[in-house]
C-alpha cells in the first residue's frame, strides 16, 4: 500500500484475477488490526490488515457462490509478528 517498488508481475496478476477494488477508512484498518490481534493472534500492520477490514466494514459484498481472498501480511506494531 505505501511500498517503495512493485514487481510489475503484480499488476498483471490484479490485471487477471482481482474483480474489485475498495477503500476502507483507516479507523476500519485500526478495528481489523486489534481483531486479528485479539481474536486470532495474528500481529498485522494497518496496511496488512485492510484486507480485513475491507470485509468486517461492508466495504466488500459477499455471499453465496462468490470466492474471497484476502491477504494479511506485515510484522504487526511491535516488528516480531
Amino acid at each position: 500500500m505505501s511500498c517503495a517498488e512493485t514487481d510489475p508481475a503484480v499488476y498483471d496478476l490484479v490485471r487477471r484475477h482481482v474483480d474489485e477494488i475498495v477503500l476502507v477508512e483507516d479507523e476500519a484498518m485500526v478495528e481489523a488490526s486489534r481483531w486479528l490481534w485479539f481474536e486470532l493472534g495474528i500481529a498485522a500492520d494497518l496496511s496488512g490488515a485492510a484486507s480485513v477490514a475491507a470485509l468486517r466494514s461492508g466495504a466488500v459484498a459477499f455471499g453465496p457462490g462468490r470466492t474471497i481472498a484476502g491477504l494479511v501480511c506485515g510484522a504487526g506494531p511491535d516488528g516480531i509478528g
